[in-house]
């Protein structure tokens, strides 16, 4: 049992120790150690003081890209760093102590480093701290100021316990030196690098192709191949392109001021600002940070010389003007680049804005274009269901007023039937009741006075030559009743689901019989006649009730039109107009046209366009409803494949056309 626990046991250690990547911690460590060398070597002043120390500001930025798994190749980098600083070898008191002293302070640095990048990250939420104003401020004091606050206070604090300064002498000083040194690393370092990375992946390149990278960094522009540059490079001439010249002016032009600054003492150290206000501006972060990168340098290199206008015969106070220099610098530079990041972040989201206001703007358009479209349709739709509405009105009026007259021929034709049968029989009595009074009169030639004078009352003779007249007027009369109710019955005949044969004429004389009570005169207009051109046409087939409807309208409207003139005619001309409707049939190639005419007032052109149009009238209120012309179009061209034309001229009259093909 001890034994699989002890297994275990060494399970574990060995997994975490595969979690553990030697190859960042030990690249951490020599590249910290490498810049502390070359900070020894360029930055050092006479007395071995480092006025920037930049390996902390490596440490930061490696910490904030890579997380906590590199802070021991932080430790081990400070350790390496400082052991040959403060190496005390003379005895083994000395030696332990000199090594604890490095211990302490390669735990101050990683302490300091883990606590200023734990901070920044929890208050950004690991956001890119320049691209914010919020952003860059958290990233100064967290990183830069309260971070090098444990490295400096435990460094410091090292030496003293291991006898390498006094306390109370020498502290606050070494305390000030140190805890600038590292933020000045920091201020100068850290934003490089982490702005340098951010550019690479953002560009997604490699550190393997140079010329590629250095042409990034200057934020290059593809060369348009029909541009002059394009030409030369096609020719194989390499050009730089105008951003880089303009970046290598700049960095001279920073060169030569700093070096008049820094290494001649000639104070013009303030032309530098507007140079750095040109690199934020045209070049971004990364070139920004460049800028800043090479003016700390020549003001280092410079100021540890005892050269420029920072020099000065007391250490510290050069040593502060320095650094006071490079953190305003360098604060002055990030507080830029954030406030124009985010300048360039709200134009972007501004004009993301406008795009997404066009689109919706595009979007609203087409919807309120569909929707006049749909309004339209919705409102052809409710045309079609009034038109539909009132054609069904107009065909329960139709099968209402074909019933009626159906049933009103029905009950005539039982009475007409008794009084044929009866007025036969009554001839026929009265017939063998003159045959009776002549026999009388034979066998009697001489009647007595009373049956003289009875006959010369009752006009015997004219009885006799009359009585046969009676009986044939009354013959004739019930003949017409028939023939009335045979019109009836053909006018109020129905439809099937099938066209069937018929003689049109019959149609036509049905409905002038129905509308004989409309002709008579008026007070208004005579009497309007009838004129019948009838040429001999065959059946056709067709929907005979149908066109009885049709008829129907064009004739009462032709009626309606005659009484709307006469009503407008002055009395004088009322005896000398004639007003007529002239109906016509005749044959013309494969098909039978119908002429409705009258002589009223006419239509003008607007009238004419629109006399088909369903729901448009031209009469009074509750005279007209509209759809009668329309319901008579649909059944001529719809259901019977013909056509219905319109002729007028005004003060002439009017006349319908009606086509329909005899083979349907």
């Amino acid at each position: 049992m001890e034994q699989i626990t002890n297994v275990i046991t060494v399970r574990k250690s060995l997994a975490w120790l595969q979690k553990i990547h030697l190859g960042p911690i030990l690249g951490t460590a020599l590249v910290y150690d490498a810049l502390a060398e070359l900070s020894r070597i360029l930055a050092s002043t006479p007395n071995s003081v480092t006025p920037v120390w930049p390996p902390d500001g490596f440490a930061v930025g490696i910490a904030l890209l890579c997380g906590k798994g590199v802070l021991p190749g932080v430790f081990l980098g400070s350790f390496g760093a400082n052991i040959q600083a403060f190496w005390d070898s003379r005895n083994l008191i000395t030696l332990l102590l000199s090594t604890v002293a490095v211990l302490g302070i390669a735990a101050g640095t990683t302490a300091g480093t883990q606590l200023g990048t734990f901070l920044f990250k929890q208050s950004t939420r690991n956001r890119y701290p320049f691209n914010q104003v919020s952003d860059t401020i958290r990233f100064l004091v967290y990183a830069g100021l309260l971070g090098p606050v444990v490295n400096a206070t435990m460094g410091v604090g090292m030496l003293a316990a291991a006898g390498k300064i006094d306390f109370f002498e020498h502290a606050p000083s070494t305390w000030l030196t140190w805890w600038v040194s590292n933020v000045a690393g920091i201020f100068i370092l850290t934003p490089l690098i982490l702005s340098g990375y951010r550019y690479l992946k953002l560009n997604q390149l490699s550190c393997r192709n140079l010329s590629q990278l250095i042409f990034h960094v200057l934020n290059r522009k593809i060369v348009n191949p029909h541009s002059f540059q394009g030409v030369l490079s096609r020719l194989g001439i390499k050009v730089i392109p105008s951003k880089e010249i303009e970046f290598l002016f700049l960095c001279l032009s920073v060169f030569l001021i700093s070096f008049s600054a820094f290494w001649n003492g000639q104070s013009i150290a303030y032309v530098l600002i507007p140079l750095l206000i040109w690199a934020v501006f045209r070049f971004g972060d990364l070139g920004a940070n460049l800028t800043v990168f090479l003016i700390s340098l020549m003001a280092i290199l410079g100021t540890v010389r005892g050269l420029g206008s920072f020099a000065s015969p007391h250490l510290n106070q050069s040593l502060i003007g320095l650094q006071s220099f490079i953190v305003v610098v360098v604060f002055t530079s990030l507080i830029l680049t954030a406030t124009l990041a985010e300048q360039n972040t709200a134009k972007v989201k501004l004009d993301q804005a406008f795009a997404d206001l066009k689109v919706a703007n595009h979007v609203l358009e087409h919807q309120a274009r569909t929707l006049i479209q749909q309004n339209r349709t919705l409102e052809r739709t409710l045309e079609e269901l009034k038109f539909t509405q009132a054609q069904m009105v107009q065909s329960e009026k139709m099968s209402a007023l074909g019933n009626l007259i159906a049933g009103v021929a029905h009950e005539i034709n039982n009475p007409i039937g008794f009084l044929n049968g009866s007025i036969e029989n009554a001839e026929e009595y009265a017939n063998y009741l003159l045959e009776h009074i002549r026999l009388y009169q034979k066998q009697y030639p001489e009647p007595g006075r009373d049956i003289v004078e009875h006959a010369e009352d009752i006009d015997l003779e004219f009885l006799e030559e009359d009585f046969p007249k009676l009986f044939e007027s009354m013959h004739n009369a019930t003949d017409r009743v028939t023939g009335i109710s045979k019109s009836l019955r053909a006018f109020t005949r129905s439809d099937t689901d099938q066209k069937v044969s018929a003689q049109l004429t019959e149609n036509l004389e049905s409905t002038i019989l129905i509308l004989k009570y409309r002709l008579k005169a008026t007070k208004h207009r005579s009497e309007i006649r009838v004129i019948r051109n009838y040429e001999d046409s065959p059946e056709i087939y067709c929907f005979p009730g149908q066109m009885n409807q049709v008829f129907m309208n064009i004739l009462a409207n032709a009626i309606d039109a005659i009484d709307e003139f006469a009503m407008e005619q002055s009395l004088e001309n009322l005896p000398a107009r004639s007003y007529q409707i002239t109906v016509t049939t005749k044959l013309e190639t494969n098909q039978i046209v119908i002429g409705i005419a009258d002589n009223a007032k006419g239509m003008d052109e607007a009238t004419i366009a629109r006399v088909f149009d369903h729901l448009f009238t031209t009469k009074g209120v509750n005279q007209g409803t509209g759809i009668g012309l329309s319901i008579a179009q649909e059944i001529v061209v719809t259901k019977h494949g013909g056509s219905i034309d319109v002729q007028s001229q005004l003060n002439q009259g009017t006349e319908f056309l009606i086509r329909l093909p005899i083979d349907s």
